[in-house]
């Protein structure tokens, strides 16, 4: 399935923060850091890279925390609400120039197909792989 044109729009769970991105994904992966893993509180995270200066972002509750990756030693931006706790988006130091939207955020994800995987030897042995997904070792977590 493919993106219909238009702004990748979405926000956190309890309706807070939302954004809007005018741009087409330059990237759709799979992180398994494990930074990831525990943000997430699932094996891997989904993201959707667009260009940091196309994402928009409203709501008061938006809060960050920085992490040092223990697979990647980068420094990442975890970006979510302050009043639900849900993973928004990312800005990683090995990517700087995206913003790594969260897929459960989006308004419509259902045209995601990853295909790049990142960090597969932090993968949890029991997790899922992407059939269509390159694997890497370096990314954007």
């Amino acid at each position: 399935m493919s993106r219909e044109g238009g702004p990748i729009t979405g926000g956190c769970l309890c309706g807070s923060v939302t954004y809007s991105a005018d741009a087409d994904p330059v990237i759709q992966g799979v992180c398994h850091c494990a930074d990831c893993q525990r943000q997430t509180g699932s094996p891997f995270t989904v993201f959707v890279g667009v260009p940091r200066a196309a994402l928009a972002v409203e709501g008061d509750t938006l809060a960050s925390f920085t992490t040092i990756g223990e697979d990647h030693g980068g420094e990442t931006e975890r970006n979510f609400c302050s009043v639900c706790g849900a993973p928004v988006f990312s800005v990683s130091a090995l990517a700087p120039e995206l913003a790594l939207i969260k897929a459960g955020s989006l308004d419509d994800g259902s045209w995601l197909e990853p295909a790049w995987e990142a960090w597969t030897s932090s993968a949890q042995p029991w997790s899922p792989r992407f059939e269509h997904a390159a694997g890497f070792e370096r990314g954007p977590g």
